[in-house]
């Protein structure tokens, strides 16, 4: 028996090392991994209709969204991609690089919002689900695009301001001012200051919880007000910046007891986000040990969807150590399991996103939007549909000569 115990040992450690993360190269796939995670998440809650994919993706692991996903992957992109450049460049050519690529995502969000204006001067194309906003619980809707006859001074300001378009795209107008102010992040994180730029976009975030105020015009700031979302940017920006730090520090005693605290908090979190009361979920699927009018309460308060509440926020933190960690231990499985097709769409995140509305807009031409409707079956088909769709595109590259990515 003394002997079987240490063989079993000498197994495990071996399976536990065949099935880590450890692929070598500067590229992280498990950051590619949960960007197509982010990514999956967000396609299937515009593609409005109910199915298995949102039983795994409607705010089910915790309170959280694939918008933050999004948000916060693209801040740690920046952040670890920049300070390896910025040792060989200096921050202003880092700063235009930036600044160009704002302008071609602003250029591109102008294209989407005025191919989909003309669109609906076409007969056959019905363009009312990527040009109207539904309360899919209600069943009111209302119209992001001017629905009375409008001189072309106003039409050349509401375009340019971006104060009309697709709510399923609105998220690309937070990116590009997010983008925009990235040069006075990288500078002060450059020189040291993580702890001050921490600390004022703290600041920001909670004077916005407190007076929560609009500082441009834009669409976007009703879903993903700038003030409160560039908190969530800016700690993915630093944690991407000191990746490696963060990483070594977890491997320190108290670094693991931090990192068990995180895993924790996930979990208790997932635990309250089964008692969410979303109507459209299946009872049976839910759990009912938080009563549901404490639960709408705690909910509203402190985790907010797009006011961005503490406890989303940390909920989000929590979440993204623990998918990475499972990511890092699991790596083969689950790369066997959901890599292959996963990978490419977070590899790809950007190109993907913008291409997705077109894809919602296809779907949206065969198929009643309706979250009542629960016709499992069918309803997973059209999800996997445009799963497919995008993912053939993102693989095989289509057009991406004139979409960013």
């Amino acid at each position: 028996m003394s002997q079987i115990a240490p063989a079993l040992t000498q197994n495990k450690g071996i399976l536990s090392m065949t099935w880590r993360y450890s692929l070598a190269g500067n590229r992280d796939l498990r950051i590619d991994f949960m960007r197509g995670i982010a990514l999956v998440m967000m396609v299937v809650a515009h593609t409005e209709v109910m199915s298995i994919f949102n039983i795994f993706t409607w705010e089910r692991f915790g309170l959280t969204t694939g918008a933050e996903g999004f948000v916060i992957l693209s801040g740690f992109m920046l952040g670890m991609l920049n300070r390896a450049r910025l040792q060989k460049a200096v921050l202003l050519t880092i700063s235009w690089g930036l600044y160009l690529r704002a302008w071609k995502i602003y250029r591109v969000n102008i294209i989407i919002i005025v191919s989909f204006l003309l669109l609906g001067y076409l007969p056959f194309i019905d363009v009312f689900e990527v040009t109207h906003f539904t309360d899919r619980f209600s069943g009111t809707s209302w119209s992001l695009y001017p629905v009375t006859p409008q001189i072309k001074e106003t039409w050349f300001n509401i375009i340019l301001y971006l104060q009309i378009g697709p709510h399923q795209t609105q998220i690309l107008g937070l990116y590009i001012f997010l983008l925009l102010l990235s040069p006075l992040f990288l500078g002060m994180l450059q020189r040291g200051h993580v702890y001050w730029l921490l600390g004022l976009s703290l600041l920001v975030y909670g004077c916005w919880q407190r007076w929560p105020v609009r500082v441009t015009p834009s669409e976007f700031e009703f879903a993903f007000p700038l003030l409160a979302w560039q908190f969530i940017f800016v700690l993915g920006m630093a944690s991407g910046w000191y990746k490696e730090e963060l990483i070594s520090f977890a491997r320190t005693s108290p670094g693991k007891v931090v990192v068990v605290a995180l895993v924790i908090s996930a979990l208790v979190l997932g635990f309250v986000a089964q008692n969410h009361t979303n109507p459209f979920m299946p009872p049976a699927l839910l759990m009912h040990v938080i009563p549901p009018a404490e639960f709408n309460a705690f909910y509203h308060t402190w985790a907010a969807k797009n006011g961005l509440g503490p406890i989303r926020v940390l909920n989000d933190i929590c979440l993204m150590v623990t998918v990475y960690l499972l990511l890092t231990w699991c790596w083969q499985p689950l790369y066997r399991l959901a890599g292959w097709f996963l990978i490419p769409l977070g590899q790809r995140s950007l190109y993907t996103f913008i291409l997705h509305v077109y894809v919602v807009l296809a779907v949206s031409q065969f198929v009643t939007f309706d979250l009542w409707r629960q016709d499992w079956m069918v309803n997973t088909l059209v999800h996997a549909t445009a799963l497919g769709v995008l993912w053939l595109l993102a693989k095989y590259n289509v057009a991406a000569r004139w979409i960013p990515n």
